[in-house]
């Protein structure tokens, strides 16, 4: 997926795609919270870009990191949403929600994400997940579940 300039980036900041997270992602910026890069990498799973989410990635995470069962998983699910629960710089713990859609079904992830910092620059470390809402079928007449008052054959499920 390609983003265009005036789009909102996908992160959920309200701000503009060019002035958030593509900074980050083509390299231009080094993300200065825990937070910014976890926001980036959301944005980079959103557009399937795999160097981005490993070249953000140290230790364990790193080691376990399975790029083709990614590759093939994210092509497949379509993101609907990004909620930032809390974030503690001190700590580099970034605990988040994001929605995706699965076919037709809903899933969430919860986690609550740990950063380093090496070398000036963040990395994700690892990661501990929370049980979510069990995955919810979307018919192509419901309302979409990111929120765009509109039907989800005619945004998400598209």
């Amino acid at each position: 997926m390609t983003i265009v300039d005036e789009k909102i980036c996908p992160c959920g900041s309200q701000k503009n795609y060019l002035d958030c997270c593509e900074p980050f992602i083509i390299g231009q910026q080094i993300c200065a919270t825990p937070e910014q890069l976890m926001r980036s990498r959301y944005s980079a799973y959103t557009q399937v870009n795999l160097d981005y989410i490993k070249a953000t990635m140290r230790g364990n995470a790193l080691l376990g990191f399975q790029e083709q069962n990614t590759l093939r998983w994210a092509k497949r699910v379509r993101w609907i949403g990004l909620k930032v629960i809390s974030s503690v710089i001190s700590s580099g713990i970034v605990e988040f929600e994001a929605g995706y859609v699965d076919g037709t079904k809903l899933c969430y992830i919860h986690e609550r994400s740990e950063f380093v910092r090496t070398e000036g620059r963040w990395y994700y470390v690892g990661g501990q997940h929370f049980p979510t809402p069990q995955n919810k079928v979307i018919s192509r007449t419901s309302d979409c579940p990111c929120g765009s008052m509109r039907k989800f054959k005619n945004c998400h499920g598209s």
